[in-house]
C-alpha cells in the first residue's frame, strides 16, 4: 500500500516536471496535502495518510491543473503575504513577495488612530497585513472591481481585521483624509505585457496588470489627485515596474511632489516610491 502511495506521488511529480513547472516539487507537495487534507509537513511520509481513490483522483485533477499552467494559488485558493494566507481566486492579482516591501517600509510609521486607505486594494493583503500589525489604525479598503472587494471582504473576516470596503475608480468615491496611502495599481507596459509569464497572462485579470503604452496611465491619474486626499505631513507609497522610477520621478516633479524616496526589492530592482506631503 505505501509503495502505490508512493508511486503516485512520484508519478503526478513527473508529470508537473515533464510540463514544465518550475516548481514542480514544491506544487506536488501542496497538491498531495490538499488533496488528502494532510498537513504539507507531512506530505512525503505516505504511511501517515490515510485516502481513497476518491483522494488519488482529486490529487491526479489537481496536478492536470497545475501542469497546464493554472497558478497554484488559484487551484488551493491561497497565497501567504507577509504573515498570513490570503484568499485568492482569478478575480485578483496573487500577492508578489516584491509588495511586501511596502509593509517592510510603512509598518513603523504607522500609530493609533492614523487612517490608513489602500486603493487598488485587489485581495486586501497590504491593507491587511498594515492592520495586523498595528489594529489600532482605521483601514479603509478601496477597488473598482466588486469582484476584488469580495474577496477583500472575506480575508477581513477570516483575519479579523475590522475596515470599510469602498467601491471606488480610484479617487471617485473617496471621501475625508488620510495620513497613509499605499497603492498597487497596474503598471504594466503595452511592451512589457505579452512578455509575461503564460499562467500571468491566462489566469490573472489583465485590468489589474495593464498600465497602458507606458505602463503609468492608472498611476498619472492617481498622482493627480492624491494631494487633495492627504493630511498635513501625510505619505503614500506606490509600487512600480522595473525601469519606471526615472519616469515617475518626472511625474512626481511636475506635480510638485519633491520629498520622496525610491527603494529597492530583494532583486535590486527599483519598485516602490515613498513620498511625503509637504507642508
Amino acid at each position: 500500500m505505501m509503495k502505490s502511495k508512493q508511486s503516485l506521488f512520484l508519478a503526478q511529480k513527473k508529470i508537473l516536471k515533464d510540463a514544465g513547472c518550475e516548481d514542480y516539487n514544491k506544487s506536488t507537495k501542496l497538491l498531495f496535502s490538499t488533496a488528502f487534507k494532510i498537513p504539507l509537513a507531512q506530505s512525503y511520509e505516505y504511511h501517515t495518510y490515510v485516502g481513497s481513490n476518491k483522494n488519488s483522483r482529486l490529487f491526479m485533477d489537481l496536478v492536470s491543473r497545475r501542469a497546464v499552467g493554472e497558478p497554484i494559488s488559484h487551484i488551493v485558493n491561497s497565497k501567504a503575504f507577509w504573515k498570513n494566507d490570503f484568499y485568492i481566486d482569478e478575480t485578483v492579482l496573487d500577492p508578489r513577495p516584491e509588495s511586501e516591501l511596502i509593509i517592510d517600509i510603512t509598518k513603523d510609521l504607522l500609530f493609533d488612530g492614523m487612517r490608513v486607505l489602500d486603493l487598488g486594494c485587489g485581495s486586501g493583503c497590504i491593507g491587511i497585513s498594515l492592520y495586523k500589525e498595528n489594529p489600532n489604525i482605521s483601514l479603509f479598503l478601496a477597488d473598482y472591481s466588486k469582484q476584488a472587494l469580495r474577496i477583500s471582504k472575506k480575508n477581513a473576516a477570516e483575519l479579523k481585521t475590522e475596515c470599510e470596503l469602498i467601491h471606488s475608480f480610484l479617487f471617485a468615491n473617496i471621501s475625508g483624509k488620510f495620513d497613509l496611502i499605499v497603492t498597487n495599481l497596474p503598471y504594466i507596459s503595452k511592451g512589457d505585457f505579452f512578455f509575461l509569464q503564460k499562467e500571468i497572462i491566462l489566469y490573472e485579470p489583465h485590468e489589474a496588470l495593464y498600465g497602458g503604452v507606458s505602463g503609468l496611465d492608472a498611476i498619472k491619474l492617481f498622482l493627480s489627485a492624491v494631494g487633495r486626499y492627504l493630511n498635513e505631513n501625510g505619505v503614500f507609497v506606490i509600487e512600480f515596474g522595473k525601469g519606471q522610477d526615472l519616469l515617475l520621478k518626472k511625474e512626481l516633479l511636475k506635480v510638485n511632489f519633491g520629498n520622496f524616496e525610491f527603494y529597492q526589492d530583494f532583486n535590486k530592482v527599483k519598485r516602490l516610491v515613498c513620498v511625503k506631503k509637504d507642508t
